[in-house]
C-alpha cells in the first residue's frame, strides 16, 4: 500500500477530516464513475449523488474494517461503490412505476392543470421542508436550491463536510418517506 493510502487509512481512523478529504480527491472521481456506469438510466441519473454520499459514510464509517494485509485501498472502495450501486440500482427498480403511454393525451405544449400542480407540488416540497430542523432546511436549501458545493456549506455554516453529508443523507430521507406517505394516501 502506497503511503498517501497509509495516511488516508489512519486518518480517516482518527477521524481526520483532512484524511477524509484527500480520500474524496484521490477516488472521488473512480467512485463517481463506478455509480454512474451502474446508475445509468435517465429515471436513476438523480441517485447517483446520494449513493455517493452513502458510499463515503460507508468508508468513513468501517475504515476499521479494511485490512492492509488482505488488500489495497483502490479495490476496497471499488468494492465498496459497485455494491452500493446496485444495492441502489435494486431499491429503485422496485420503487418505479411502470406507466402505459396509451393513457396520455397530449393537446398543447402549454398546460394549465401542468402548471398548477407543478406549483402545487412545489409548495408541497416547502411544506415538507419545513418539518426538517431549521439547520437542516437550510442546508437543503442552500445545496439543492441555491446549488452551493458542500465545502461552501461547511464553511458558512461551520460544520465538517462529513456533518453536511449526514444531514443530507438523512433529509432526503425523511421527505423521501414524508412524500411517500402522502402518495400512499391518495
Amino acid at each position: 500500500m502506497n503511503e498517501n493510502d497509509e495516511n488516508i487509512v489512519e486518518g480517516i481512523l482518527k477521524k481526520d477530516l483532512r484524511a477524509f478529504e484527500l480520500l474524496i480527491e484521490t477516488y472521488g472521481s473512480i467512485m463517481n464513475n463506478i455509480v454512474a456506469s451502474v446508475l445509468n438510466e435517465s429515471q436513476e441519473s438523480e441517485s447517483i449523488e446520494e449513493c455517493i454520499d452513502d458510499i463515503l459514510m460507508c468508508i468513513w464509517c468501517n475504515m476499521d474494517c479494511f485490512s492492509k494485509e488482505k488488500g489495497n485501498l483502490k479495490c476496497w472502495i471499488i468494492v465498496i461503490s459497485k455494491n452500493k450501486s446496485l444495492t441502489y440500482k435494486r431499491k429503485l427498480k422496485k420503487n418505479r412505476i411502470t406507466v402505459d403511454i396509451d393513457n396520455f393525451n397530449i393537446h398543447s405544449t402549454i398546460n394549465i392543470q401542468e402548471d398548477f400542480l407543478n406549483e402545487e407540488n412545489k409548495n408541497l416540497i416547502l411544506e415538507h421542508l419545513n418539518n426538517l430542523s431549521i439547520k437542516d432546511k437550510e442546508i437543503f436549501i442552500k445545496r439543492y436550491i441555491k446549488e452551493w458545493s458542500i465545502e461552501e456549506i461547511s464553511k458558512e455554516m461551520k460544520l465538517t463536510p462529513i456533518s453536511i453529508y449526514n444531514r443530507l443523507s438523512r433529509g432526503r430521507k425523511k421527505l423521501r418517506k414524508s412524500l411517500s406517505s402522502i402518495n400512499n394516501d391518495s
